[in-house]
C-alpha cells in the first residue's frame, strides 16, 4: 500500500472535520504521478474540477494494492501500518489546530527517506515533499 498525506509541523491532519489546509500545487504535483490514486468522496471534492484523471474513489479501507497510491486526509491508516511499503508525505512546514493526527512514526528506523523536495505552493510558500519508504526486512515495531 503506497499512502499520499498532508500534514502540519505537528502531524495534525484534520481539525472539527475539516482539513487543515489545501494547495493547488500540491494537487498538481500529485496528478504527475505515474500511479492512479484512490481516495474516498470528501478528498475527491478537492480534485473534481480539473483534476479527475487517474482518481479512483473508494469510500472504505483498506485498499490493499501496490499499483495505485491512496491519498488520506481524514482516516487513520496506523492498523494498517504493515501493509504500508511507501508514504508520500506533503509538509505544510505550519502548525495549524488539529484533532485528527497521522500515528505512524515515520522517524522510526523501519522508514527511509528517499527524496525531499521543496517548492512553493499557491498558498503556501513552502511546502516539502518527502518520500519515505519501508526498511526492506522490517515491521512494525510492538
Amino acid at each position: 500500500m503506497k499512502i499520499i498525506v498532508c500534514l502540519d509541523d505537528h502531524n495534525g491532519m484534520m481539525f472539527n472535520n475539516r482539513r487543515q489546509s489545501q494547495d493547488r500545487k500540491v494537487r498538481e504535483d500529485m496528478m504527475q504521478l505515474s500511479l492512479p490514486i484512490m481516495m474516498n468522496s470528501y478528498s475527491y471534492k478537492m480534485f473534481e474540477k480539473g483534476y479527475t484523471k487517474n482518481i479512483i474513489v473508494q469510500e472504505e479501507l483498506p485498499v490493499l494494492k501496490e499499483d495505485c497510491y491512496l491519498f488520506i486526509e481524514n482516516q487513520d491508516v496506523k492498523t494498517y501500518e504493515d501493509q504500508i511499503t511507501e508514504v508520500i508525505v506533503y509538509y505544510w512546514n505550519r502548525t495549524y489546530p488539529s484533532d485528527l493526527k497521522w500515528m505512524i512514526d515515520l522517524t522510526s528506523k523501519q522508514w527511509q527517506v528517499v527524496s525531499v523536495t521543496e517548492f512553493q505552493g499557491s498558498s503556501h510558500d513552502n511546502i516539502t515533499k518527502t518520500v519515505y519508504i519501508r526498511n526492506e526486512g522490517l515491521t512494525h515495531e510492538v
